[in-house]
């Protein structure tokens, strides 16, 4: 920063370049006004600003593509985005791409304006004041470029009394990262409270979520808050969003736009001030196109919107998630710390980590338990841990890919797979179909009814081994496996019970 810090305005109304410029000289800093966007690039040509101001809006810019060019140019130069209400969701857009922060027009709270400002100049201090609060919550960002981006952003947004979307890949720390906006919002010093959509049937979760009169239905013998009212001037936290069913999202869309509710049963209307955080695995855009989500209400949840990248993207942060649940599962079970071994290290980081870092906990968990010395070995891992399954499907492909006759795709035998996409599999089977109609030798003889049955079991047993995997990914969540495959919670219940094998739910 230089010895007199030097800011640049950059607005196409007068007023807020004198509104500045005032409030900016009276603290003894200087200030460079411009009100176009061919001006302020001419401006950045003449001086080196530290803090930078700049309107969303301008006759010819947009004010994103200024804060890209700002820190092309000027790297160390913050920048504060000036933005009305109805494109708040543009200036969190901003915040992604590196903006400092963002103020709303009209500006009501000079004194917050001023600290503002204030922080701008002391981004090094402000971030190592953040990072050891990320320490005592326990919230581990990691080295990952996107995750650093990601918290930033969230950290920002945090301040803002608007909604959040998180979204992101099953066991990727959706809660985690929702908990750690609450913890840095000005809501800190009230409740967070959890709330899972997808846990509860249609009639319940409005129950749950709204409250009901007694005598409203079966079973409702006294009068119950429901989670809104106990949120009041907190922040609540409303997991698989995209679970609730169409009625519900009516009555979600009104507390988001008025803040108002009917209990269920009821004729009072309450009134309640909630920080809402949401959370889905899957994409509320494609639901909506779907049909299955109101695109009214997922533009209110939508206001900004934060993706948590799964975890075979970061592969960097790893080694650090692997030692601080080494570490925090030694600490809980009374456990010597102990130590992965290179060859267990090489498993570990070659796995894809479909159950994202909740897998990666509860991996470390189990082979903690399993080792009986003080390094952890490939012996001492899951089973599906131990399989190298990318390696093997690489080698089959390559190898199906090699033999496969010339106008003979791999989708067109007996066994195909087209949900999902995966070729690997087509191929596996195809060449899985080959070896079985070659071994097939009818002058021995070939009892065709024994066939039948023995098929027609391992048929099971794949499916029911698909399904424990799926459940094995989502940790026992019937609905979260049933997502994974692609059918209805009802329909894995059915396959289950066919196959003999039951899980909880």
């Amino acid at each position: 920063m230089s010895a007199t810090p030097q800011f640049l305005i950059v607005d196409d109304e007068q007023e807020v370049c004198n509104f500045f410029s005032y409030l900016l000289k009276q603290k003894n800093y200087s200030a460079v006004t411009a009100n176009t966007g061919t001006e302020a690039m001419l401006k950045l040509k003449q001086f080196k600003f530290d803090t930078a101001l700049v309107d969303l809006k301008l006759p010819d810019a947009n004010g994103l593509d200024i804060l890209k060019e700002i820190k092309k140019v000027q790297p160390g130069c913050e920048v504060i985005i000036i933005t009305g209400y109805s494109t708040v969701k543009s200036a969190v857009e901003a915040i992604q791409l590196g903006a400092f922060d963002y103020v709303e027009k009209p500006f009501v709270d000079i004194d917050e304006m001023e600290q503002l400002l204030e922080r701008s100049l002391n981004v090094k201090e402000e971030s190592e004041i953040l990072s050891l609060a990320q320490q005592e919550l326990g919230f581990i960002v990691g080295h990952s470029q996107k995750m650093v981006s990601l918290v930033s952003a969230a950290r920002k947004i945090a301040k803002k009394n608007i909604t959040v979307l998180i979204q992101g890949e099953t066991g990727t720390g959706k809660e985690v990262l929702a908990r750690y906006i609450h913890s840095v919002s000005h809501r800190s010093d009230r409740p967070f409270l959890a709330f899972n959509c997808g846990a509860f049937t249609e009639t319940l979760l409005e129950s749950e979520l709204f409250g009901h009169e007694k005598g409203s239905f079966t079973g409702a013998a006294h009068q119950k808050k429901g989670i809104f009212e106990q949120a009041n001037r907190a922040t609540l936290f409303l997991d698989e969003i995209d679970s609730a069913s169409p009625a519900v999202q009516i009555k979600l869309l009104r507390v988001l736009e008025s803040g108002e509710f009917i209990r269920v049963g009821g004729e009072e209307l309450c009134k309640v001030d909630v920080r809402i955080i949401t959370a889905t695995n899957t994409s509320l855009a494609a639901r909506v196109e779907e049909g299955k989500f109101r695109e009214d209400l997922f533009y209110r949840l939508d206001v900004a919107s934060l993706t948590i990248p799964p975890l075979r993207e970061r592969p960097e942060d790893i080694d650090l998630f692997l030692n601080f649940f080494l570490k925090k599962e030694s600490k809980a079970k009374q456990l010597p710390l102990k130590q992965f071994t290179e060859n267990a290290l090489s498993l570990l980081k070659k796995h894809q980590w479909p159950g994202n870092i909740r897998e990666l906990s509860n991996t470390v968990s189990q082979a903690l338990l399993l080792s009986r010395d003080k390094l952890i070995d490939t012996n001492d891992l899951p089973e599906r841990i131990r399989k190298d399954t990318s390696a093997t499907l690489e080698i089959n492909h390559e190898t199906a890919t090699a033999e496969q006759e010339p106008g003979h795709p791999a989708d067109q035998g007996l066994f195909s797979c087209t949900g999902g996409g995966k070729n690997e599999l087509n191929e596996l089977l195809v060449r899985f179909e080959k070896t079985l109609l070659e071994s097939v030798n009818f002058r021995d003889g070939f009892d065709f009814e024994y066939f039948y049955r023995d098929i027609n079991r391992w048929r099971d047993l794949i499916i029911a081994r698909l399904i424990e995997n799926a459940l094995e990914a989502t940790y026992g969540n019937q609905s979260g496996a049933a997502k994974l495959l692609g059918i209805t919670p009802r329909a894995l219940r059915y396959h289950l019970h066919k196959t003999g094998r039951h899980s909880e739910g």
